[in-house]
């Protein structure tokens, strides 16, 4: 046989071989809940600000909220999102109803909120902290030195990684711990993005669903 016609025989074996996938957790699945170009996993509540801009999800100010289609129970939410301006304002909702308030700012009357506002120090609630949201009482706590070791400055991105596992509840600010929460009651529910007058961008989200999740 011609050796180069062994070479180009060779040569495709192996990039195949290489380019075998690795087996996915079987325990997981991921959801694109935002691809760069559409809000099609979403349902924009009480006129919202919410739109796709240079590929990003953009919240123009303005209140209501944005609501996924589906519920989910246990999972991990990874998204990575910046502060347009100071102080710049929003929240992240989970396991939440698909109901709002009937005043005129329009949030969720039953869920959790992780506070998604660009203020680590003051009274109000801190980025990545836990606010009540109409949902039953819960247990939670937060180290606000890590809060101000993982904290970058605005217009630079930030990631958060939310964990929800039966009654327990996980935020991770930029790979490092900040908040734990236990006796949460809801154990399904929708994920939500509160538009609370401030300027954000988010460019990814995406859910790892947990113990065969679907």
């Amino acid at each position: 046989m011609n050796k180069n016609l062994i070479i180009l025989l060779v040569v495709p074996a192996v990039l195949s071989a290489c380019a075998v996938p690795m087996s996915p957790d079987k325990d997981s699945q991921y959801v694109d809940l935002f691809d760069g170009t559409s809000l099609d996993h979403w349902v924009i509540e009480n006129n919202g600000q919410f739109s796709v801009r240079n590929g990003l999800l953009h919240i123009n100010k303005g209140s209501g909220w944005l609501r996924s289609k589906e519920v989910y129970g246990d999972f991990v939410l990874e998204m990575t999102f910046r502060f347009l301006e100071k102080e710049a304002n929003s929240g992240i909702f989970v396991r939440t109803g698909p109901t709002s308030k009937s005043d005129k700012k329009g949030y969720p009357d039953n869920g959790y909120q992780i506070q998604c506002k660009d203020i680590i120090t003051g009274d109000k609630p801190r980025l990545a902290t836990m606010i009540p949201y109409g949902a039953p009482p819960f247990e939670h706590e937060s180290d606000l030195d890590a809060l101000t070791k993982a904290y970058r400055p605005t217009g630079e991105w930030h990631q958060y990684e939310i964990t929800c596992k039966g009654e327990e509840l996980s935020v991770k600010l930029n790979g490092v711990l900040i908040t734990t929460a236990t006796s949460i009651k809801n154990l399904t529910g929708h994920v939500g993005i509160q538009g609370e007058f401030g300027l954000l961008d988010f460019r990814s989200i995406r859910l790892r669903l947990l113990d065969g999740e679907k």
